[in-house]
């Protein structure tokens, strides 16, 4: 019995070693690929209601860079996941009139089913956010 657990055991260890573990590096190079939506607000005003946002999720914030326009944010493992990196892209355009948010959503083990949305999320939270504003 103790050797069937073992072996079941690395097998279950060698799978999720190939499968590799993202980080949020990995989220944040892949700049470019995330969902877009772009606000007629200045970016300072936008900055500040995604930080809001963020407080009231599951994702922890590894770092901000408000002058790079950057936020990366990770959902740690659950009973349900391996859980989540996010990179949030923050920028201004039309001469800060307007400001264009990307967010990058990567699963932390690629073969993980149960993982949120949090492009989906994060929009539908901002956007009701900037509507109180």
């Amino acid at each position: 019995m103790t050797i069937r657990f073992l072996s079941v055991m690395s097998i279950v260890i060698a799978i999720l070693v190939q499968s590799g573990c993202a980080t949020v590096k990995d989220a944040e190079a892949k700049r470019g690929s995330g969902r877009v939506e772009v606000y007629n607000l200045p970016k300072a005003t936008v900055w500040n209601s995604m930080l809001e946002v963020l407080g009231t999720t599951s994702l922890n914030i590894v770092s901000t860079d408000e002058s790079e326009g950057v936020i990366l944010a990770r959902r740690k493992l659950t009973w349900f996941s391996f859980g989540e990196n996010v990179a949030i892209y923050i920028e201004p355009v039309k001469g800060n009139a307007s400001t264009q948010v990307e967010v990058v959503n990567v699963k932390r083990v690629e073969s993980n089913k149960n993982t949120l949305d949090w492009e989906t999320r994060t929009f539908t939270k901002l956007d009701r956010e900037l509507r109180k504003r």
